[in-house]
């Protein structure tokens, strides 16, 4: 008992305490943050391999324009890939006159049934090329990548290369 009273007194005590539970809320902050949705994480990776293969093909196809050499292209996109489910909704009013709107997706063998799948939306493409020195070999390079990708002009940047 007189080590709790004494504890109870002590500067070094509360210091300790507060300390404790410090690391306790930094800890359970961190969990929160670290913790992501598997589903998130698969979205997210499926929007990575498709810019990333988007980028191999530009590249391979643009490094074949006459003069353009080897060329790097880099993409960037706005959002990650959008699927588009097929839904059921169902609207119900009640004898006070409230309404009730329920949307439920429809399954087939316990799957969704998948409309569409939407692309991520192209916000800004990076093409260094070895011959974008030479206005002929860039505007080229810059249709080529219009009619690829289909987005603006200035959505698009070509560099030179050392």
């Amino acid at each position: 008992m007189k080590f709790l009273s004494r504890l109870k007194n002590s500067k070094t005590a509360e210091y300790l305490l507060l300390g404790i539970i410090s690391l306790a809320v930094i800890a359970v902050l961190a969990v929160s943050f670290v913790k992501t949705d598997d589903a998130e994480n698969t979205t997210s990776d499926e929007t990575v391999l498709y810019v990333r293969e988007l980028e191999k093909r530009m590249e391979s196809a643009l490094s074949q324009v006459k003069g353009a050499g080897n060329v790097a292209v880099v993409i960037t996109v706005g959002s990650g890939k959008e699927t588009v489910l097929a839904s059921e909704t169902v609207t119900v009013t009640d004898e006070n006159g409230k309404i009730t709107v329920t949307e439920t997706p429809i399954m087939v063998n316990g799957k969704p049934v998948v409309l569409k799948e939407n692309v991520p939306e192209i916000t800004g493409v990076l093409i260094v090329a070895q011959g974008a020195d030479s206005i002929a070999v860039m505007k080229n390079i810059q249709q080529a990548a219009v009619s690829l990708l289909n987005i603006e002009v200035s959505r698009i940047e070509i560099l030179a290369k050392n």
